[in-house]
């Protein structure tokens, strides 16, 4: 008999007309991928790179899987979907201070200080290790101008913690922003004793001790953070200037020359 199709007829399973049975060929139902981030990228698994398709560790914890995916995706140049991945995470755990504190730093790193700073608050009221959070805020403050409570942050971390070098090597930098030299040199030499050779420590002091009148102290201390850091520009424009101002002014050409050529490298 013959058969008759018309337009709201479903196509026709050829193979069935022709008497095979499908039901032998049908396999398992395809299970859920495991993927964090389906609300990110619809189309994600045709995105190369290992960290979209990167799985799960069986054992390991939210509070690590989230930091290090989230860290890949920015390694990745995702840093938009880093944030959100946080975000989402945050907004049940909003207690995980260190996640907080990454977002502060993906925040800043971003250029906005300001939402920055509101997540390091907010962290601070759960952290409990609170001297790298107070640390990450003063910094924060110095830079933006709020520098008598970046000292108050900075201070407390050190009361909390006198070994922590980089709370000792920002309180350096904020009160050198303030003009305070001395006391400048005398935190950045603090830090200097707990992390001996940390280049930019040194390249600070150099500058505290310029402030202060002592160009040959500043000149050893900076002869040091160019034995530390050879590819930093700034230190020899510093050393240049301060040969000038000694009327070394050979050396100082020299010191010019080697920030240029540091400079292009």
């Amino acid at each position: 008999m013959r058969r008759l199709r018309n337009s709201r007829s479903p196509e026709a399973d050829e193979a069935a007309l022709e008497g095979f049975d499908r039901a032998d060929l049908e396999g398992d139902a395809i299970g859920p991928v495991i993927d964090e981030l389906p609300w990110l990228r619809p189309f994600g698994a045709d995105v190369p790179g290992h960290a979209l398709r990167a799985g799960l560790t069986v054992d390991e914890a939210e509070s690590d899987r989230v930091p290090r995916r989230a860290r890949e995706l920015v390694g990745a140049g995702r840093r938009l979907d880093a944030l959100l991945l946080i975000r989402r995470y945050l907004d049940d755990a909003p207690k995980d201070a260190a996640v907080r504190t990454l977002l502060a730093e993906l925040l800043d790193d971003g250029g906005d200080p300001d939402a920055a700073l509101d997540e390091l608050s907010r962290a601070l009221d759960h952290a409990t290790e609170p001297v790298p959070v107070l640390v990450h805020r003063g910094a924060i403050l110095a830079r933006r101008g709020r520098t008598a409570e970046a000292e108050q942050d900075l201070r407390d971390a050190i009361r909390r913690s006198p070994s922590h070098a980089p709370a000792h090597f920002h309180l350096g930098l904020t009160l050198l922003r303030r003009g305070r030299g001395a006391d400048a040199a005398a935190a950045l030499r603090e830090s200097l004793q707990h992390a001996p050779d940390d280049a930019d420590a040194t390249y600070y002091l150099g500058e505290a001790l310029q402030v202060q009148g002592d160009l040959a102290g500043a000149l050893t201390a900076l002869e040091r953070a160019a034995a530390l850091a050879p590819e930093q520009p700034r230190t020899y424009k510093l050393m240049g200037r301060l040969l000038d101002r000694l009327g070394r002014t050979d050396l100082a050409m020299a010191m010019h020359k080697k920030a240029r050529e540091a400079g292009i490298r």
